[in-house]
C-alpha cells in the first residue's frame, strides 16, 4: 500500500470520528453542545482540507528520504553527547527539594483558588510564575496574566454561564452586589 493511500485512510478515519462527534452532539441540549459541536465541525473542516491537500498537491513535495540526510562533521559527536546527557537526566531521580517545590507550587495554586476563586488565583499564580521564573519581563507577565484571566472569565462566566466561585471572599463580594 502506498504512503498516500495510508495517509488517506488515516484522514478518512479522523473525518469519520469528527463527523460522529457532530452527529452525536446534535442530540445534546443547546448548552451541552457548545463545546463538542464547534470542535467537531472544525475537525471535519480540517480533515477535509487535509484530504484535498494530500490528493491535489504536488507529489514532488511529498518525497523525502530521511535515511540519506547527512550531518556536517562534528554534529554526530555533539548529538551523541546530548543524547547521553539527556538519558542521564531522564534516569536521575529528582531531589527531595525539587519534589517539595513542585508540591508547594500545586498547594499554592489550590490555596489561591480556595481563598480567592479561580479568576484571581489564575491571575496571581500566572503573574507570579512568569515573574519568579523570569520567563517574561514583569510588564509582559502582567499582560499575559491578564489575557489568561480574561480568557477564563470569558469562557466560563460569559460563554458557558457558570456561576463564579469567589472562594473565601464570597461574603465580601456579596455585600457589593
Amino acid at each position: 500500500m502506498s504512503r498516500r493511500a495510508q495517509e488517506n485512510i488515516v484522514a478518512i478515519v479522523f473525518l469519520a470520528m469528527f463527523a460522529g462527534v457532530v452527529v452525536l452532539s446534535l442530540d445534546f441540549g443547546p448548552r451541552a453542545r457548545m463545546i463538542p459541536l464547534p470542535l467537531g465541525i472544525l475537525g471535519v473542516i480540517l480533515a477535509l482540507i487535509q484530504l484535498v491537500w494530500q490528493n491535489l498537491g504536488s507529489t514532488d513535495t511529498l518525497k523525502m528520504d530521511m535515511i540519506e540526510v547527512s550531518n556536517p562533521p562534528g554534529v554526530e559527536a555533539a548529538a551523541a553527547e546530548a543524547r547521553a546527557s539527556e538519558a542521564k537526566a531522564r534516569n536521575a531521580e529528582p531531589s527531595l527539594s525539587r519534589r517539595a517545590g513542585a508540591y508547594g507550587i500545586v498547594a499554592l495554586l489550590l490555596a489561591l483558588i480556595l481563598a480567592f476563586g479561580p479568576v484571581l488565583a489564575v491571575f496571581a499564580f500566572t503573574l507570579g510564575y512568569f515573574v519568579v521564573t523570569r520567563y517574561y519581563t514583569p510588564i509582559l507577565a502582567f499582560v499575559y496574566a491578564a489575557a489568561f484571566t480574561a480568557a477564563i472569565d470569558l469562557l466560563f462566566f460569559v460563554l458557558l454561564e457558570v456561576n463564579p466561585y469567589y472562594g473565601l471572599l464570597a461574603p465580601v463580594i456579596a455585600r457589593f452586589q
